[in-house]
Order: C-alpha cells, then sequence, then structure tokens
C-alpha cells in the first residue's frame, strides 16, 4: 500500500516538524504530530476524544470501498488474522469511503469526525503508531490543553479499517490493572468488535511536508470531495486526482495528476484467448503460432518502478474452436439461422461459442415432401408409427400473437403418454425441461429471450400401446 501526499503548491512554507510538537490546522484546530515521514509530512492526533462513544456504522454492512482486512472465511478462526489490518495507514480514503456508503445511522465514529476540515477516522494501523508514541505525547497533550487517549478497563478506539461485514478493528488503550480479576483486553491489543458496539473516537490530521507551498486566501475543491490545500490518501489502485483553485475575485485553475499503484508482492492474471489468435495483453506477446493449439500457457516476468519490484504471472487458456453435427428433418422447408433450405442436403454455418471462438455447425437436413395438412387438429399416422409435427422456428417478439411459442399441439394429448421434452443450446447445457404436455417455451433462459438462437431439443414419449419413441429436432428463436 503507498501512501499519496497531494499538495496545491502555490505560496506560504511550512515549517519542520517532530513527534510531541504542536499542530494547527488552516481552520485553527490543533492535534499533536504522533508521525513523521521521511519527506517531512506526516500525521498529528487530535487534543480531545470526540464528546459520547460512538458505534462505528449498520451491523451487516460491509463497504465495499474498503478492503476487508484479516478475514479469512476458510479459516477456523476467522476472528485473529490483524497482520494484514496493522498494515493499514489510510485513514482518510476509509473514513471518505464509509462517509459515502448507504449508512442508515447518520452518528457514527466517521460521521462525528471533522472531515471536511481535514479530520478523519484513523486507520488501526495509525492508532498503532499513536499506542507506540504514547511516552512522546502524552506530555504535549496535556500541555496543549488536551486530554491523554482513554486507560479505563474498556478503554477500546474505534479504527477505519473494516475486519467485515459485521466488525471492525479496534485498539485498545486501557492501562494495566494487576488488581482486577477480570482482564477484558491487554493494552495495546488489536480487537475486532461489532460495528454496533460503543467506543471511542479521535480523529487525526495529515499536515504536508514543508517544501509545499500553498496560499491559504484561496478556496480548494478536489475530484475526492476535500476542500483543504492538501490532504493525503492511500489508493489501493491507479487513481487520477484534480483539483480547483479559486480566489477572492472568482477567478479559477486547475490542475491534476495521476497516481501508479504499484505492488511488490507477486501477481497472478488470469485471461482466456482462442486457438489460433494472437495474444497481446497484460505486458504480455504471443504470436498465432504459438496458440495454434489449445492447451494451457504459463508465462511470467519481472515489473520494476523506482524500489518496487513485482513477478506476474500469466495462466493464458487457449480455448479450441468446436465442430457439432447435428440431423434435421423437415416437411417442405426449413429455416435456420434466418436461412430458409427447401432441398435436402449438408449445409454449414458458424457461430461463437461460450469463450467467443468460432465453431462450426454441420446440418445433415432431411426435406420431407409430404405435409401435415392441420398440424392442430391432424394426427398423421404411418403404418404403426405415431409421428408427432413440430414447427422449427418461433417468432416471439413478433407483435402478432402467432407463432409465439414451441408448444404440443392438443391434438396429441390423447394419444401419448410418459412425455418429457429437453432443450439444450448449441454447448449441450439443458436450458428447458417439462413433463407437461400442454407446456409452453418462449425461447427463455434464465428470464431472458436469446433471438437469432438454434437450439436442440429431445423428446421422450410413448404412444396408446407403450410403444417407446425418441424425437430430435432443431428449433430456431427468431
Amino acid at each position: 500500500m503507498f501512501l499519496v501526499m497531494m499538495v496545491v503548491m502555490v505560496w506560504s512554507k511550512g515549517q519542520i516538524y517532530h513527534v510531541g510538537d504542536l499542530y494547527t490546522a488552516p481552520n485553527g484546530s490543533k492535534g499533536i504530530v504522533f508521525y513523521v515521514r521521511p519527506d517531512g509530512g506526516g500525521w498529528a492526533v487530535a487534543l480531545n476524544d470526540i464528546a459520547g462513544n460512538r458505534v462505528w456504522g449498520d451491523n451487516y454492512l460491509d463497504v465495499p470501498e474498503i478492503q476487508n482486512l484479516g478475514y479469512d472465511p476458510t479459516a477456523w478462526s476467522n476472528y485473529h488474522f490483524p497482520l494484514q489490518a496493522l498494515a493499514d495507514t489510510a485513514g482518510y480514503g476509509n473514513t471518505m469511503a464509509i462517509l459515502n456508503s448507504p449508512q442508515t445511522i447518520i452518528q457514527t465514529a466517521a460521521h462525528s469526525v471533522d472531515f471536511s476540515n481535514g479530520w478523519y477516522l484513523p486507520s488501526i494501523g495509525q492508532l498503532c503508531m499513536i499506542y507506540a508514541q504514547k511516552p512522546f505525547i502524552e506530555n504535549p497533550l496535556i500541555d496543549a490543553g488536551g486530554s491523554m487517549l482513554n486507560e479505563d478497563l474498556y478503554s477500546t478506539y474505534w479504527s477505519s479499517s473494516e475486519l467485515n461485514e459485521s466488525s471492525a478493528w479496534t485498539m485498545n488503550f486501557s492501562a494495566p490493572n494487576p488488581a482486577s480479576g477480570f482482564v477484558y483486553s491487554h493494552s495495546g491489543e488489536v480487537i475486532p468488535e461489532g460495528k454496533h458496539t460503543h467506543h471511542h473516537v479521535r480523529a487525526v490530521y495529515s499536515f504536508p511536508p514543508p517544501g509545499n507551498y500553498y496560499d491559504t486566501n484561496l478556496t480548494y475543491v478536489w475530484n475526492t470531495g476535500a476542500t483543504e490545500p492538501h490532504f493525503q490518501d492511500a489508493p489501493l489502485q491507479n487513481t487520477s486526482y484534480s483539483v480547483t483553485a479559486t480566489n477572492t475575485y472568482g477567478c479559477t485553475n486547475s490542475a491534476e495528476g495521476a497516481i501508479i499503484v504499484l505492488y511488490n508482492e507477486p501477481q497472478i492474471l488470469y485471461d482466456t484467448i482462442c486457438q489460433g489468435a494472437a495474444y497481446n495483453h497484460c505486458g504480455f506477446t504471443l504470436s498465432a503460432e504459438e496458440t495454434a493449439d489449445s492447451a494451457e500457457i504459463v508465462l511470467s516476468r519481472i515489473v520494476s518502478a523506482g524500489a518496487c519490484e513485482s513477478e506476474i504471472t500469466l495462466f493464458l487458456t487457449v480455448r479450441p474452436h468446436d465442430t457439432v453435427y447435428l440431423e434435421q428433418s423437415a416437411v417442405q422447408f426449413f429455416v435456420w439461422n434466418g436461412v430458409t433450405y427447401q432441398e435436402s442436403g449438408i449445409y454449414t454455418q458458424h457461430f461463437n461459442n461460450q469463450h467467443g471462438c468460432d465453431s462450426i455447425v454441420i446440418l445433415t437436413l432431411t426435406i420431407n415432401d409430404s405435409v401435415n395438412p392441420n398440424p392442430d387438429t391432424t394426427v398423421i399416422v404411418e403404418s404403426d408409427s405415431l409421428v408427432i409435427y413440430l414447427p422449427n422456428t418461433i417468432t416471439p417478439s413478433s407483435i402478432d400473437g402467432r407463432n409465439d411459442c414451441f408448444y404440443l399441439p392438443e391434438a396429441y394429448h390423447s394419444l401419448i403418454s410418459d412425455f418429457e421434452i429437453r432443450v439444450f443450446n448449441r454447448w449441450g447445457e439443458q436450458i428447458f425441461y417439462s413433463t407437461d404436455k400442454n407446456f409452453r417455451w418462449y425461447g427463455e433462459y434464465k428470464g431472458k429471450t436469446f433471438y437469432d438462437t438454434v437450439y436442440n431439443y429431445l423428446i421422450c414419449y410413448h404412444d396408446s400401446r407403450g410403444k417407446p419413441y425418441l424425437l430430435r429436432g432443431i428449433i430456431t428463436v427468431l
């Protein structure tokens, strides 16, 4: 995780701060410095707690913009994995995400801080730094008219770091009490607490490096919603920032910049390509000859930028082309994917399979000259066989109300038994099944109708003498 300082550089020069110094924010609010970065920027903790204990937020509200830290749903005990949480120092970004979440409880820990003036709910990593610096900030807090962090038995402080949908991380500042027969938690311990419980809140502030300049007579509006001249953020992905400054005469000027986020840990990528296609993504390049065979290709490369170096591994699945063979009989003509065929023969069409790769469908078509004059009322019996005539095309998108669905004409109902129908898509997946002779299928799958699509169907039934039949066919949805 990378900490980013965005500053409008204009006029007044800041001073150099050390741990324990008193910091005064642009609006006059004060805090004690508890951390200074090598560039001179850092963090200050507020002089006093927010009045009244607060809840973190709605119970079972998983804030989508905040990464769940330390939660492993597959572990035997998924609450005691704080190592990932301790690395979180993105208090400003966490607070902004909480404020933008669909909270129904308004007066939460994050809502109680003066966010519009730059104060925010610290992350658990920042609270750990405050605890580590207690010996150096205790007296300065008192000297500045503030108060120490609460050290009572149950004195835990909310962080802005989320454990999961029902809990967030807290830090215990309680002093050891050997006389107590019950120890709720130990001083300095990181503890997950339910979001609906009440705990202390103390805000922190980010100040800029001393080499940055800004004009306090200007007003600033960032694309994050911040209105102070400078702020800190810890983006988890590449992020663009922009700011507009306005003077007292209403004149404005804007600036923008992009932060590229790099990771030291190995990265694993997964992708899919069609057989025989060139590949050029994510910094990996393969020719069509190198993907001629369907297989899984594993590639790795090292990416370096500044002090960051990461190994990226790509697992590339090469999908084959599909060839599907079908047989179909029809009376006088057959409509397939919008094309009408009137003669028997072998026909070929190209489709995309489920991976987006070209597929070839080869159809062996038999056209019969005999016509069922009224398939809704007449049953044709040839020798000792019961022949069922069904349409090969339906048009559920038409507005004439005709031929909207695939169904079994009522004239057949009394002549057959043990009826069942199955409809399959071109990849062999069953998308419709019924044992009801009054079934109606409008070409839908998972609540959606796919037009200009060919489906296979399989019908099993017995005639009045118990003779079994198996009928295969194709139905086109136009």
